[in-house]
Formats: C-alpha cells, structure tokens, sequence
C-alpha cells in the first residue's frame, strides 16, 4: 500500500475551518429543529406525523434541480447567504407564533413546506462549499472532516433537542436553531471575499438545469459514480431509521440498546473518516470504495446472523467501517469529477438520486420485513448480497478502478 501523496497531506486552508465552525453549528440547530418538528408532529398521531414529514420532502424534491442552477448561477456563498437569512426569519417567526398559538397542525404543515423550499436552495450549494474552498487534492480530507463532525453532532443534535422541546417545546427549539442560522451569517460575511466568485452563465434557467444533468450523467466517470452512489444510498441509507430499530425489536432489545446499535455503524465512520482527515485518502479511490462495500456486506451478514448484543455490536461498527470507507472516496471522487461551475448542479441530482432512492426503498424493505420466511434477518441478509454485488461490479468497471481525485 502506498502513502497518500505529499499534496494530499498539506494543511487545508483556514477559510475551510472557519465555514466548518459555522456548518457544524448550523446542522445542532437544524438536527434540534428536526428533532423538534418530529416530536410536535407525533403528538398529533402517526399519519399526521407522516404527512408532515412529507410535505417537507416533497417541495426539496421538487425544487433541488432549480436550486442547483441557481447556486451555480449566483454563488453557492450567496444562495447560503439568502437561504439563512429565509430561516433564521422564520425561526425567529416560530418562537412568537409558537407561544401564541400552541403546535397545531396548520402552523406545521406551513413550516414543513417553508422549510423544505428553503432546503431545495440551501442544500446544494451547501454540499459544494469544500469543493470550493479547499484544492481537488484535499477535497477528500475536508470531506472527512465533516462526517467526523457529522458522527458527533448526529448524536449532540438530538440530545439537545430532547432537552429544549422538554423544556420549552418547539419555540425553544426554534429559537436555538435561529441563533445557530445567526452564526453561519456571520461566517458566511467573513468570507465574502475568500472565493472567486462564478462566471457568467450564458444561458437561462432551463437552459442551465439541462446542462447540469447533461454533465452528471454525460461523463462515464460521473455518470457511474451517480449510478453506484444512488444504489448504495437505497441499500445503506435506510439501515439508521428504519432497519437497525426493526431489527432491536426482533431481538428484544430495548430502545437503548436500539440507540447503541445505530451508534456502532456511526462510530465504524468516525473510524475511517478520521484516519482520512489525518493521513489523507488511500491511493486508487474508486478500489477502496468497492472495498468498502465489501466490508458493509460483511458487517451487514454479521447482523443478520449474530444475535447476543456484543456481537451485533461490532458487526454495526464493521458496517460503519465499510460505508465510511465507501463515502470517503466516493464522494472526493464525484467532486472532483466536474468543474467548480457546475458542483450546485451536481449536488442538486446527487441529493435528488438519494431521496428517489430512499422514496422506493423504505417502503419496500419495510414491507419485505414483515413477510413471513422473510423477516428484518432476511432483510439484513439480502442488503448484504446486494452490497457485495455492487462492490464487485465497481470493481469490474475500469472508469472506477482507475479514477483518482485529481
């Protein structure tokens, strides 16, 4: 095994830590807000609770490709600029509204939809902002010093959200989520100046949102890195909220014991994240990626088949292993794969591709879960043959085999 190379282990630019500072802060208050939307939603039964939910999620989706285009069109720091304007306005709304009129459906279904426009803008350029801050050759380690940042905050987020909307209900939630949105406006003006800003784009909006999905799915290397990433996202991404709980309760478990499972496979991805950030990625991105579904598959087997607690708990930390092995060169790879003109744009599909993914996904392994012969183990057992065959075609693909960062 090589060394990562010397570039890839220089010091990332200051201006990344200062909007890591002000990202981090920014998801506590919105993993708090979440939080705090779910619980004054449950009160009102489980179909409300559904609905709500969906109504946050249907407008992003609607509107992420619109929202890629115009990140890429006016500055991913300017369209961050404006959508935490929009949300700390509404937060700081919330608190009044909320101490006057109490969390009743019609004040949620606005906020659901309020948000979940918002979001459409906010997340793409979001996601494209290490892209923009740091060289192509580090773009791996300040990924991996998000999803470290992520791993901690995951469960910070919804720790203090439990704490607030026991104290004070949604207004108390609302209102630490509008001082955290303060914070990142803060961060965004000082650095106003820190990045070029983009270059004219020639044609309009339709014109523009074409030309993104044109070069996501034009390109062989990012059109199979779309392909891999949106087919991992509807095996992996439903294991947190909706597998790993089933699977507790098929064993007896209790919520705890739940908790310390979904905390495994977010510590396996602590695990790799940090050996990034520190030492940089492993040479030949596209193999460990593979690699790392590999090891998802296995830790994944594991939890079908192991039941006494210790063990399920390191085949969760193996999983987690495997799918921050996978994320942390996947992603440096889609990033680097097309230009900074068009990383809004790019983000906008990959969020989009996920949440398609998660759309048919959840539905399905929830129902496979309740078939007789079949069951959560079955579920866990057919995600692992399903990951190790994804892994195995990457690695037959000579567009990923040989793909570098740079």
């Amino acid at each position: 095994m090589t060394p990562p190379a010397e570039s890839d282990t220089q010091r990332i630019p200051v201006r990344y830590w200062i909007w890591l500072f002000g990202a981090a802060v920014s998801l506590l208050g919105d993993l708090t807000m979440t939080f705090a939307i779910g619980w004054s939603a449950s009160q009102h039964g489980g179909r409300v609770a559904g609905l709500i939910l969906l109504l946050a999620a249907a407008p992003r989706a609607a509107l992420l490709l619109v929202g890629g285009a115009v990140g890429d069109r006016f500055g991913a720091p300017r369209v961050l600029m404006v959508s935490c304007a929009a949300m700390f306005v509404v937060t700081t709304a919330l608190v009044p509204a909320t101490l006057a009129a109490g969390e009743p459906v019609w004040l949620l279904v606005a906020l659901a939809l309020v948000v979940g426009v918002i979001d459409a803008f906010f997340l793409p350029s979001s996601r494209s902002m290490p892209r923009l801050l740091v060289p192509p050759e580090q773009v791996p380690r300040a990924l991996a010093s998000f999803q470290v940042t992520g791993v901690v905050f995951a469960v910070s987020g919804t720790a203090v959200g439990g704490v607030l909307v026991s104290w004070q209900g949604l207004a108390a939630a609302a209102a630490f989520d509008a001082i955290t949105f303060g914070v990142m406006i803060v961060v965004l003006i000082l650095l106003r100046n820190t990045i070029s800003p983009p270059g004219e784009m020639p044609t309009g909006m339709l014109r523009s949102i074409v030309a993104g999905i044109k070069v996501a799915f034009g390109r062989p290397l990012t059109r199979a890195l779309l392909i891999t990433m949106t087919v991992a996202a509807g095996l992996l991404m439903p294991l947190d909220a909706l597998l790993f709980p089933l699977l507790a309760r098929a064993h007896g478990w209790d919520a705890a014991n739940a908790g310390l499972l979904v905390a495994s496979r977010s510590l396996g991805v602590g695990v790799i994240a940090l050996r990034i950030l520190m030492r940089g990625a492993f040479p030949r991105p596209g193999v460990f990626a593979a690699l790392g579904l590999l090891v998802a598959a296995v830790g994944l087997f594991g939890l079908s088949v192991l039941e006494p607690l210790p063990l399920a708990f390191a085949a969760g930390v193996l999983s987690g292993i495997g799918v921050g092995t996978f994320t942390g060169h996947v992603l440096p790879l889609l990033m680097n794969s097309v230009e900074r003109e068009y990383q809004s744009r790019l983000q906008s599909v990959v969020v989009l591709c996920q949440s398609l993914a998660l759309v048919v996904m959840n539905p399905i392994l929830g129902s496979l879960t309740e078939l007789e012969g079949v069951g959560i183990t079955g579920v866990c057992l057919g995600i692992s043959i399903a990951a190790a065959l994804t892994g195995l075609v990457v690695l037959s693909r000579p567009v990923l085999r040989s793909a570098t960062v740079t």
